[in-house]
């Protein structure tokens, strides 16, 4: 038996370096961590954004209030001058309840594409306008509202559509909330002035 020392120590088994990930994967796991961040930075900044939106529209009709209120509180004369008919929306269908104008009428509407949803007058006068509620079927709460009117120095009549909403502590729907203004606005915009039109029509003569 030998007692050579170095006989008895058993040769070291040589290392192999760890293999690097391919460039591709590298790149794609880059990707999808960036992608990840930005979801989180996201989702941090929309606890920062507001919960709810108003809508803020506004037109001066030649005309006292008087002749502007029947078209505001009636709601069977709203598909002659908002944008929400069967012009743009063939298929929309409507329904009333309650009485035909002031507190408490109703309208109702289906329609494919733009669902289903109620709309009733809450309070109504014809010196300063009416308030409403919305409710869409898709939506858990209704949106409230308000047609307001204030006199002029010329001798007409300002007319503003305004339109509240919340949307909660929905990340996703506070983002959306942001665009609410350049979505309905555009609606209300092109109501006034139908509404203006239809107005003055009788004046212009």
């Amino acid at each position: 038996m030998s007692n050579d020392p170095a006989a008895s120590t058993s040769e070291p088994t040589p290392s192999h370096p760890p293999k690097e990930r391919p460039v591709w994967l590298q790149m794609v796991m880059g990707l999808v961590m960036a992608i990840v961040g930005l979801l989180v930075v996201a989702l941090l900044i929309s606890f920062l954004l507001p919960s709810t939106y108003t809508v803020t529209r506004s037109i001066v009709i030649d005309a006292p209030p008087a002749e502007i209120h029947p078209y505001i509180e009636t709601l069977n004369q709203w598909p002659e001058w908002t944008t929400w008919n069967t012009e743009r929306f063939p298929e929309l269908v409507y329904s009333y309840e309650g009485p035909e104008a002031g507190v408490g009428a109703i309208q109702k509407w289906t329609d494919p594409e733009m669902g289903s949803g109620r709309l009733e007058i809450t309070e109504s006068s014809e010196a300063d306008g009416i308030r409403f509620t919305l409710l869409f079927e898709q939506s858990p709460e209704p949106l409230t509202g308000s047609i307001v009117y204030a006199a002029t120095d010329g001798g007409g009549t300002r007319v503003t559509w305004i339109g509240n909403g919340d949307v909660g502590s929905n990340p996703v729907a506070r983002y959306f909330g942001l665009m609410m203004d350049s979505m309905i606005g555009v609606d209300y915009e092109a109501g006034l002035c139908k509404l203006k039109i239809l107005v003055e029509a009788p004046h212009a003569e």
